[in-house]
């Protein structure tokens, strides 16, 4: 009995697999079965398989996502995606082949396979210019959005020319001196 669980979702043709836990070949059946459907599917686009979670994987487990990956790099010219933060499963995996036809992403933690964006410090202008560019976009999403953030909007734009109209004339005074 496994004390694993795959999950999965797909968006856009890009299948997504979480391995979590111990990752037997008795949870694995119901993947094979579904790689099997998905491997028809001519909208299929591309694979991640994220290991991160993964704390033991057999060889039945590796040789289901071998054939993922071959079947995707050779009948549809796509290089799917791993990623794995355990070193021992990184080891097996790399060991096992499967590097050859995935692209490995390796990390020491989760966090090391995704980027932090430095919290930025914006002016007053650029940072009015993203809140009033931002809710113009949800507002372009649907009535509803159009409905509540028009308000907010047309004060921002207000705000946004009075502090053009503030800037044109610091800079004609700065001419003047």
């Amino acid at each position: 009995m496994s004390t694993g669980r795959i999950e999965y979702a797909v968006l856009q043709g890009t299948h997504v697999f979480k391995l979590v836990g111990e990752i037997r070949a008795m949870t694995c059946s119901s993947l094979d079965h579904l790689l099997d459907k998905i491997t028809q599917d001519p909208a299929l686009t591309g694979a991640l398989v994220d290991l991160t979670d993964t704390t033991f994987v057999d060889s039945t487990t590796l040789g289901v996502l071998a054939k993922l990956g071959l079947h995707l790099r050779t009948q549809r010219d796509i290089q799917p995606i791993m990623l794995s933060t355990n070193p021992d499963i990184t080891t097996l995996t790399n060991s096992m082949g499967l590097g050859q036809v995935f692209v490995m992403m390796n990390c020491k933690t989760a966090s090391q396979c995704t980027y932090t964006l430095p919290e930025e410090k914006p002016e007053a202008h650029a940072m009015l210019e993203t809140v009033l560019e931002a809710h113009q976009a949800l507002m372009n999403l649907n009535d509803n959005n159009k409905a509540m953030f028009q308000p907010l909007v047309n004060q921002l734009e207000n705000e946004h020319r009075q502090q053009q109209q503030a800037s044109q004339n610091f800079s004609c005074s700065q001419q003047h001196h």
